[in-house]
């Protein structure tokens, strides 16, 4: 049975800490998951987009999983969450695991982070916490770290903060920046985990890449690529203000600390991506201003990219449709020193005005200048009339969506595509993703989450989030209390209010 990693959320709210790119705000990770002591009562709280790309709920108390005995692992094939492990089932890509629920006591494990107690010893998850680096030990397992050294001690993994498991004082002591009620540190301040926290599989990091030395089951999370991209921090990774996060969109996460929100479609210069296809502009088949102008250009490892401008021979070519600009329109704008280039593909004259804050509050390049109905090529949702999705043909092309979001098995970018009760579950660089259920809810009695509660189902439609559900970031809602997480419904999205 998997249990949902214990979030005990810090929320600030006061519009001065609030830093969406409109406005000011607070995401991605207060007070999460207890590292230590799987939790076994509470409602489960949902977030922002996570998983292995866009997925991630929180909350505190043990989840229903599986009671099948011949339950299927991750990424085999399954028909419902019943047929899983995790309880949790993506028709299109198998069973799913997100990083927000773990193992209990004498559960198989194969590393310390499938661990609600970040020790993973003989195959088994132990019931006690792991132990913290430079204390006493016995056998690599029983450390946080993974590594018992020569002098019996565990060895850290990270000498400039704490990695999951350690103890800590306060958040900043952390890798993952969330020191939990127990004062241990954990993982789930976002929907990822951080560069130099500690990490078993390349799905689990903000820049899809854990490094681990030979012979170890835990490394640690790679920085992203470095490249061309006018932005420090991609799609899951901590932020102080909008103008650090290649989105654009620094807003609540799933535990209350900032992070850096994905855009909705197409992928911005700097954040993650497999293929061109990935990019804004990286389709040269859409038909849209600044077809082709999109790359994704490989890091080191050769395991992810990022998404460039590529030289058209005499000089950067112009911003496509749908990648990040600087948004002049409004002196009050949070983001308005950000470095984003003002040079979006298109007629228009000057450039800046083909500059336009999307719903989430994210500064875009629209030079289409009309909007596009349904089943008509999009690089975003501000492309789309009626405030239809822009999401995903079986080709990966980007077209805007029949209804304003995407129920269950439907196609989606970010978690804002899926109706209340779904999300977007994708593999890290991505645009391609499937709406699925969150984990299943809690089974315990009593006790309160962060954010509202978690629900197996999903609604289609037009409304806002149906009884017992909360709506993730993005998604559509008609009063505040529908949104998970004390975010505001803004416009009939859960969202932190942007500059007209």
């Amino acid at each position: 049975m998997r249990i949902a990693r214990s979030i005990v959320a810090v929320f600030i709210v006061a519009t001065a800490i609030w830093t969406g790119c409109g406005s000011s705000s607070s995401d991605g990770g207060g007070s999460a998951g207890s590292a230590g002591t799987a939790a076994s009562a509470g409602t489960a709280a949902s977030g922002p987009d996570g998983g292995g790309g866009d997925q991630s709920s929180g909350g505190s108390g043990a989840s229903a999983g599986s009671s099948n005995a011949n339950c299927k692992a991750v990424t085999f094939a399954c028909q419902t969450g019943t047929d899983c492990c995790s309880g949790i089932c993506d028709a299109k890509t198998g069973c799913v695991a997100p990083l927000t629920t773990c193992a209990a006591a004498a559960e198989a494990c194969t590393a310390g982070t499938d661990c609600c107690s970040l020790s993973c010893v003989g195959g088994k998850c132990s019931s006690g916490q792991c132990v913290s680096d430079t204390k006493a030990c016995t056998s690599n397992d029983e450390c946080c770290s993974g590594t018992c050294g020569t002098g019996k001690t565990c060895t850290p993994l990270n000498t400039s903060c704490h990695t999951a498991g350690n103890t800590c004082a306060a958040n900043g002591d952390c890798c993952s920046g969330l020191c939990d009620g127990t004062k241990h540190c954990a993982l789930t301040a976002s929907f990822c985990i951080q560069p130099g926290e500690s990490c078993a599989h390349d799905s689990d990091c903000c820049a899809a890449d854990c490094t681990i030395a030979a012979g170890k089951t835990v490394g640690t999370c790679a920085a992203p690529p470095k490249g061309p991209s006018y932005c420090t921090k991609v799609d899951g990774v901590l932020c102080a203000g909008c103008g650090d996060c290649c989105s654009r969109l620094c807003a609540p996460g799933p535990a209350g600390i900032p992070i850096c929100q994905p855009a909705s479609g197409c992928h911005v210069t700097g954040d993650l991506c497999l293929t061109d296809k990935d990019c804004c502009g990286g389709d040269p088949a859409s038909g849209l201003p600044g077809a082709g102008n999109g790359q994704c250009m490989l890091g080191p490892s050769g395991k992810i990219g990022i998404c460039t401008n590529p030289s058209n021979g005499s000089g950067t070519a112009c911003n496509p449709e749908g990648n990040v600009c600087h948004y002049l329109a409004d002196p009050n704008y949070t983001c308005s020193s950000s470095s984003a280039r003002s040079d979006c593909c298109g007629p228009l004259n000057p450039k800046a005005q083909m500059c336009h804050l999307d719903a989430l509050g994210v500064p875009r390049c629209q030079g289409v200048g009309t909007c596009a109905k349904a089943g008509a090529a999009c690089a975003d949702a501000a492309d789309c009339c009626d405030s239809l999705p822009c999401v995903p043909d079986a080709k990966g092309a980007l077209h805007c969506g029949a209804d304003k979001c995407v129920p269950l098995a439907g196609a989606c970018t970010i978690n804002g595509d899926c109706c209340p009760g779904g999300l977007c579950h994708r593999m890290p660089g991505s645009t391609v993703g499937s709406c699925t259920p969150p984990p299943p809810p809690p089974t315990g009695t009593g006790g309160t989450g962060a954010g509202g509660t978690s629900s197996t189902g999903g609604v289609s439609g037009t409304g806002g989030a149906p009884s017992g559900v909360c709506a993730e970031y993005g998604q559509i809602c008609t009063v505040d209390s529908d949104c998970c997480n004390g975010v505001p419904c803004s416009a009939g999205i859960c969202s932190v209010p942007v500059v007209p």
